[in-house]
């Protein structure tokens, strides 16, 4: 069964993760660890396809310092993250939030592949 993202109204960067808050009035978290781990660029993106690389990019994050990003909207289809540390390329589509936020795979099981989808 496939659920219809809804609109995000507020998102509010706490101390270890954001709180999303959608036009329903439903909260729901996601942790910046989980988020950083589900980067969808291009250098993160292949580390998630096995699973020795996709547990070491797991304790490479979480080796990180606890920090908030700067958020920023790209357009009116996503969102970027910008750490201080690490990785701040990928751009988050909404609905890659919203399958994070209700602990869903937002690669919905597919392996990265390199160039035109």
């Amino acid at each position: 069964m496939t659920e219809e993202p809804l609109e995000l109204r507020r998102l509010e960067r706490r101390d270890t993760d954001i709180e999303l808050t959608y036009e329903d009035g439903t909260t729901l978290t996601v942790s910046y660890d989980n988020l950083r781990h589900a980067c969808p660029c291009a250098k993160c993106s292949p580390l998630r396809n096995e699973d020795d690389t996709s547990m070491h990019l797991r304790r490479t994050i979480e080796a990180y310092p606890k920090e908030k990003p700067l958020v920023k909207t790209v357009g009116n289809y996503a969102i970027s993250f910008e750490w201080e540390t690490g990785c701040s390329s990928g751009i988050y589509r909404f609905e890659r939030i919203w399958d994070l936020a209700h602990r869903r795979d937002p690669d919905r099981g597919r392996p990265y592949v390199h160039g035109a989808w």
